[in-house]
């Protein structure tokens, strides 16, 4: 069947469900959407509305998300899949576990028009608000969906289609909220699904990576292994008086499995090295070969984790700035770890060490500091230390020329 001759069966098929809504529903409505279709009935949605409530104000909307679990991964969802929006042709959509969309992005026209539906920050598309459509089904599932045009339950998004995947939280279980992609026909299929479900799952790994609860922790013990992630000897270990030399993936797979402490499944180890999972084969491949460099006391399975507490120069630099030593931890910082890496997990490993560091630098209205921090790499074209040098520097110093040029120049 064509598309526009599905686009009209489905139409039909609609009318008839909602005149007739006990009867049978033909092989073309799929099981899910039929069960939805009924479930948003039976909760009372108006399928002749043109748009989803609004359910939350702006002058509420940013402190709610400001303090969402979500909001410390938009970083990552940006990156896979927002960055992409513009040429893909969609808007990646953030929801709570309500269904509250937090943050929509994207294709900026498709975005005016999806304003017309009230796909907006702020707008509720749980299925009792909005009925069959895919954040909103995906959350009643607690599964990811796809929802194509004519499926959905209101009239005024049969237009649009689109995919979502649920987040949970990694430790919990806990419904945290869905990602969603929206957009034209060609949005809901199995390729776009798989990647919001990559996302998703991506996501669920980062959250793993930053939850530790003090409950669950090991009794403390001498560290028995030290990772080296920084300057030119970035990827050596020392254990039981040896170093090993280890390969860009191992150490990418030893500093993951070190901040997680609780262990990480082979599917969290998957989308934490690489943007769209699906290599299942050669992340346990790669575990593997790392059990025979390290030897087999030293890493266990089920989920993958260490034996025993790993030390890295990131925590160095991180108890420096935790001291207030921030001119130490700048000469321990030589730079971002592993840089070049494509690794998702990683990079938001990268992102957030180097955050902690530009921010410990900004705060120290330190001249020294600030003058360190500019002669690296990641502080070169940092505008905003630039000006804090400006404004620190003396009158006369002939190094505030040169901080004010600079300054002008990335201006």
């Amino acid at each position: 069947m064509s598309s526009m001759k599905r686009i009209g069966a489905l139409a039909a098929v609609h009318e008839n469900f909602l005149a007739a809504p006990t009867s049978p529903l033909p092989d073309l409505i799929r099981p899910v959407v039929a069960d939805s279709w009924r479930r948003s009935l039976a909760l009372g949605v108006d399928p002749q509305s043109e748009a989803a409530p609004l359910d939350m104000p702006e002058n509420e909307l940013a402190d709610y998300r400001a303090n969402h679990p979500l909001a410390a991964m938009m970083p990552l969802i940006r990156r896979l899949l927002t960055d992409d929006a513009d040429e893909a042709g969609h808007i990646v959509a953030v929801g709570d576990a309500l269904g509250r969309l937090l943050w929509v992005e994207g294709h900026h026209r498709l975005r005016s028009r999806a304003e017309n539906m009230q796909f907006v920050e702020g707008s509720l598309w749980s299925e009792g608000a909005a009925g069959t459509n895919a954040p909103g089904t995906a959350l009643a599932l607690r599964r990811p969906v796809q929802i194509s045009a004519g499926e959905h339950f209101g009239l005024g998004v049969q237009s649009w289609s689109c995919v979502a995947a649920p987040v949970h939280h990694p430790l919990t279980g806990d419904l945290l909220g869905v990602i969603d992609l929206t957009g034209g026909p060609d949005v809901a299929g199995p390729r776009t699904l798989a990647l919001v479900r990559a996302c998703a799952a991506a996501v669920e790994a980062g959250l793993q990576l930053r939850t530790t609860p003090v409950a669950a922790m090991p009794a403390p013990r001498k560290p028995a292994a030290r990772l080296r992630l920084l300057g030119a000897k970035a990827g050596t270990i020392e254990f039981d008086g040896r170093s090993v030399d280890l390969s860009r993936r191992h150490t990418e797979l030893v500093w993951l499995l070190a901040s997680a402490p609780h262990g990480l499944s082979a599917q969290a180890i998957d989308v934490a090295l690489h943007d769209e999972g699906e290599h299942l084969i050669t992340v346990r491949a790669e575990i593997n070969r790392l059990r025979r460099v390290l030897g087999p006391s030293l890493l266990s399975s089920r989920p993958y984790r260490l034996n025993l507490p790993i030390q890295t120069d990131i925590a160095q630099v991180r108890e420096a700035l935790a001291e207030g030593r921030v001119e130490q931890a700048l000469e321990q910082f030589t730079g971002s770890p592993l840089p070049g890496s494509d690794a998702p997990g990683i990079r938001s490993l990268t992102d957030e060490f180097v955050c902690e560091v530009r921010e410990a630098v900004l705060a120290s209205g330190s001249a020294a500091v600030l003058e360190r921090w500019v002669r690296l790499s990641e502080g070169s074209d940092d505008a905003a230390a630039w000006q804090a040098l400006v404004r620190i520097l003396p009158a006369g110093s002939p190094r505030l020329a040169l901080a004010r040029a600079r300054l002008g120049r990335l201006g």
